[in-house]
């Protein structure tokens, strides 16, 4: 496709859901490669970057279903610090209410803009969305999910949603979570690519300006 922008989401790249974190995925700590790659060629391009990150509070329904994690102002929310994230970058926090908070979504920066309202194509731009990070099978499933709803509500498919297969890794409570939660989002229309493919430019074509 031919984009105009680039907007990569980098999804809950924090302490905790990294190896030796309170809910650490097993390689976790490998997406942390090819999405600072793709941040740096997204900047390049003129694009944005996002990280989303869980900042639950301290008592929340949340941590019935889950090992207590990312609780907010704790070591274990902060993005990790082998993750490029520029202070020109936006954060979006989410998980701060009493809801579990897996779709980036629902987060919000401080000044209260949110992903839908970020990537939202302006009259005539098509923007590719990547999404990497953590969980496969939860915050990024749920976020791509969201994602692809709002490409189908966007008329002339002006926004793409493409998932980094090589920067996401799935916490696989049963061993096929994974390969369903990839499963859910190609049917919901997102493009499950590599990040070699956007770097060579074989899957995205940018926009003479």
């Amino acid at each position: 496709m031919t984009a105009d922008r680039i907007v990569t989401i980098n999804v809950d790249v924090q302490n905790d859901f990294t190896p030796g974190g309170a809910l650490g995925v097993t390689e976790g700590d490998q997406v942390v490669a090819p999405l600072n790659e793709l941040n740096r060629f997204t900047r390049e391009n003129g694009g944005i970057v996002i990280a989303t990150g869980d900042q639950h509070p301290a008592t929340t329904p949340h941590f019935d279903i889950w090992p207590v994690h990312c609780i907010a102002g704790t070591e274990g929310a902060a993005l990790r610090a082998d993750l490029e994230i520029l202070p020109e970058d936006i954060i979006i926090n989410k998980g701060m209410g009493q809801t579990d908070g897996y779709s980036g979504y629902e987060g919000v920066t401080t000044d209260g803009r949110t992903i839908e309202q970020i990537v939202s194509p302006a009259p005539r731009e098509r923007v590719a969305l990547l999404i990497g990070g953590l969980a496969t099978d939860y915050c990024v499933l749920n976020t791509t999910l969201d994602a692809a709803r709002q490409a189908k509500a966007e008329k002339d498919g002006t926004l793409s949603v493409f998932v980094i297969r090589d920067a996401i890794r799935a916490v696989n409570i049963n061993p096929e979570d994974g390969a369903d939660a990839i499963k859910q989002m190609e049917e919901a229309g997102a493009t499950i690519i590599d990040s070699i493919d956007i770097l060579t430019g074989q899957a995205i074509e940018l926009a003479k300006a």
